[in-house]
């Protein structure tokens, strides 16, 4: 009885097998299609990880000398309007307008010599680097289609930054060495405070903050003299 039920099983053919070559042929479409859609939406996921940039202070020159328009947000951790902010960037940076953008983050608490340069207030900013004498700071809609609209032709209409607020104007330039110089000295005092204590730390801080000033203001002069 067993053998004549193994043999029964046996007798029937696959499901694919009772299909007609018709039935196969669209079956096989619809799987190829499936495959196809699949890699496609893998491709776009991938495209758009890899599309926002994440700048520092390092790399910040770099990141602006290249030519090319650039968007960048300044954002805290711990800030929800940025997070929700992320997949707009995302969309933006791997082409689902127009066309792909160059985006950019910068972690405002952790680089805080951008931030000071840029005279950043709050969480996300936003700005658009269409040259290093071209700055907008946008502060319109964060959805797609506001951001989207806004860097296709939208810009042409908004108010470029001044020499004197953009940060790679005189100005900007000097508020970021002045945060470069005052975050080393802090940072110099906390690493000697360990071993020193806070007033002895404080004094060396103090003399090779003197040292330096002096270093710059007056030997360019006995050079030139």
């Amino acid at each position: 009885a067993d053998d004549a039920d193994d043999d029964a099983d046996a007798a029937v053919p696959p499901p694919i097998l009772q299909m007609t070559a018709e039935e196969r042929e669209e079956a096989e479409r619809l799987h190829r299609t499936a495959v196809r859609a699949e890699a496609l939406a893998a491709a776009q996921t991938a495209a758009r990880e890899r599309g926002v940039a994440e700048v520092t202070t390092r790399t910040f020159e770099a990141a602006t000398s290249k030519g090319t328009p650039l968007l960048l947000v300044f954002y805290a951790p711990w800030c929800g309007h940025c997070r929700r902010l992320d997949p707009v960037l995302q969309q933006l940076a791997g082409g689902d307008g127009d066309g792909a953008y160059e985006v950019a983050r910068v972690d405002g608490t952790e680089h805080r010599v951008l931030a000071q340069r840029f005279g950043v207030r709050g969480f996300p900013s936003l700005y658009y680097i269409r040259s290093r004498s071209e700055v907008i700071a946008y502060d319109g809609g964060r959805g797609f289609a506001e951001l989207d609209a806004f860097l296709r032709r939208g810009y042409k209409t908004w108010k470029r930054l001044s020499p004197l607020k953009s940060p790679f104007g005189p100005v900007g330039r000097a508020k970021g060495w002045c945060a470069a110089a005052g975050l080393a000295a802090f940072d110099a005092h906390a690493r000697l405070a360990t071993s020193l204590g806070d007033i002895a730390a404080a004094a060396v801080v103090a003399f090779l903050g003197l040292a330096l000033l002096i270093g710059v203001l007056v030997v360019p002069l006995l050079v030139l003299s």
